[in-house]
């Protein structure tokens, strides 16, 4: 390849890892900040009750604009990672630069994302998280999970012996199949997300046992209400 395409090439790969550089680590200095910003309005805070009527329970959120330097980022990551692997063989320092910064960067991105949530509002007929609504009646199931970058495992039921490794950090819930048609993103199927229909990452303050009870004692009590057939049919 003659020189001046290789160094052009050079100046391909170098501006599109500045892009990756500059969205996911500008969304992930980004993110940590927000989640320290709430944690200090939190410990000034009043602790929500979970047992009022209406429950709106905040998490910390990206604003818009680092939501979009972040899709920016990740678009610019593969053909990055491409062409610092396999394309600049001229330059030797290339490959290894590539790697070091992608893993890293990486690394703190996931990271500062499992701290990031949306808003999960509570009502005696129906929960909303982001901005999906489900109601009570269609729930079939609620079951706490530890979600972790390696490691997953259910959370144990009263009694059971808990890992103190696996502390329960999200709420899955499976809605009834023969009432509803339940809506799963392409990540939810490629991930394997089969059994249930949505995760409610608990990012709000309070524990996941807490939010667990609170959600399915709202369950329970708007079966209840139902009646016997439509109760019997979402159990």
């Amino acid at each position: 390849m003659p020189a001046v395409d290789r160094q052009w090439l050079l100046l391909v790969t170098v501006a599109l890892l500045s892009v990756y550089v500059v969205g996911v680590g500008g969304s992930t200095a980004a993110a940590l900040g927000r989640r320290e910003a709430w944690r200090r309005g939190r410990r000034a805070g009043v602790e929500p009750d979970l047992n009022a009527t209406t429950v709106v329970l905040e998490a910390p959120r990206l604003p818009a604009v680092f939501n979009a330097m972040r899709v920016i980022g990740w678009i610019a990551f593969v053909p990055a990672m491409a062409l610092g692997v396999f394309a600049v063989a001229a330059y030797p320092w290339v490959l290894p630069f590539t790697v070091v910064v992608m893993v890293g960067l990486n690394a703190f991105y996931f990271t500062a994302m499992d701290g990031l949530g949306h808003r999960l509002t509570l009502t005696p007929d129906t929960f909303e998280v982001g901005d999906r609504r489900v109601q009570w009646i269609h729930v079939t199931d609620l079951t706490g999970a530890h979600i972790g970058a390696f490691r997953a495992g259910r959370m144990s039921e009263a009694g059971e012996w808990q890992d103190p490794k696996l502390a329960p950090n999200v709420v899955f819930y499976r809605l009834n199949r023969a009432l509803v048609q339940p809506r799963k993103s392409i990540w939810q199927r490629l991930t394997g997300l089969t059994y249930f229909d949505g995760m409610i990452r608990n990012t709000f303050g309070v524990t996941t046992e807490q939010l667990l009870r609170a959600m399915r004692d709202r369950q329970r009590r708007a079966l209840d209400a139902q009646g016997p057939p439509l109760g019997r049919r979402g159990i």
